[in-house]
């Protein structure tokens, strides 16, 4: 299931095209994993309301774990929901300059086994105000392309997870949002 397809790259120059990149040789790569959650032809989003935008579930992939073991842990962590992971769609690339930052988001569609339990937010997580909504699938895209991050880091997560939706529906198609 380790599909390596390349949804987008994102670089700094994508909000600032005067910016001068520096040379990657010094960043540090990050490995994530993250992706579409459906209930009941709904999609889980993070509204995380201190920097004023949403975000897919997911996250770091942590020691040994597969990127399906660490998209799984952080579905469980951030929505307190069991999932079963569906497709992987590709993968997005993230140059964030200023941090020297090279993120490689592996990308899932799942959906919910069984009852949503209760999160087990990091305080970072509870710091930045998380707050789980269960939105319907044909307006993810539009809330999430409506928000305004007031920081760095928000700009890059609004422009990877409107990047997802719409490769999803614009590659693979809207059934993809079924369970």
């Amino acid at each position: 299931m380790d599909n390596q397809t390349l949804i987008r790259e994102i670089k700094d120059t994508d909000f600032d095209p005067a910016w001068k990149m520096r040379d990657p040789k010094g960043y540090h790569v990050r490995r994530a994993s993250r992706g579409i959650l459906i209930k009941d032809d709904k999609m889980a989003l993070l509204n995380v309301t201190k920097f004023n935008y949403h975000k897919l579930p997911g996250g770091g992939i942590e020691g040994k774990e597969t990127i399906e073991e660490g998209f799984i842990r952080e579905v469980l962590e951030e929505t307190g929901c069991h999932c079963e992971i569906l497709d992987q769609p590709g993968i997005i690339m993230e140059w964030r300059d200023q941090f020297k930052l090279l993120q490689i988001s592996y990308v899932f569609k799942a959906r919910v086994v069984g009852e949503v339990g209760h999160d087990a937010l990091t305080k970072k997580e509870k710091a930045e105000g998380f707050k789980l909504e269960w939105v319907p699938v044909d307006e993810a895209s539009k809330i999430i392309s409506g928000d305004k991050p007031t920081n760095y880091e928000g700009k890059f997560i609004q422009t990877r997870d409107v990047s997802i939706l719409n490769y999803i529906i614009n590659t693979l198609g809207t059934s993809q949002f079924s369970d």
